[in-house]
């Protein structure tokens, strides 16, 4: 029963040849790459650079406006800060030029109120415009701005 399960040679008539076998050859380790390839691989590089640089740029451009975020917010505290001290600045100079604070610093230093005010109007004489008639609306800005230009080095002196 073994030997009918066992398949028995055929006897062959005529042989086949055994087809011939190409030559073959050794090939070195270091051999050229082909330019397809090389291309390719240029591409992948080039891209990869590219994609690189964009991203270090975006991260540049992005660190710069946040740097000038926190400047601009440093700026707005000290102005703000500024402009609170220049508003309690003013309400110190509205309370010393207040009428009823000089007429108590006067009385303090000594001074007292006349019984009588005499008020004094320029004569012709002595007007330095040499008209007695008041000066019209036109000649006013042109008069004011002469007299601030007499007054004005005499204002620092007075500190």
């Amino acid at each position: 029963m073994i030997a009918l399960l066992r398949p028995q040679a055929r006897p062959q008539a005529h042989p086949q040849p055994e087809p011939a076998r190409p030559r073959l050859r050794v090939v070195e380790k270091t051999a050229p790459v082909p330019p397809v390839r090389n291309r390719r691989r240029l591409g992948f590089v080039a891209c990869g650079l590219l994609f690189t640089a964009v991203l270090v740029g975006n991260v540049t451009v992005h660190a710069s406006i946040t740097q000038g975020q926190f400047e601009l917010e440093k700026l707005q505290d000290a102005n703000a800060k500024r402009e609170a001290a220049y508003h309690q600045l003013r309400l110190q100079v509205a309370e010393a030029e207040a009428p009823q604070r000089v007429v108590d610093r006067a009385r303090r230093l000594g001074m007292v109120e006349p019984a009588r005010v005499t008020y004094l109007t320029p004569t012709s004489k002595t007007s330095s415009t040499g008209s007695a008639s008041p000066a019209t609306g036109a000649d006013r800005p042109a008069e004011a701005a002469q007299s601030w230009g007499q007054v004005k080095p005499h204002l620092d002196r007075r500190r």
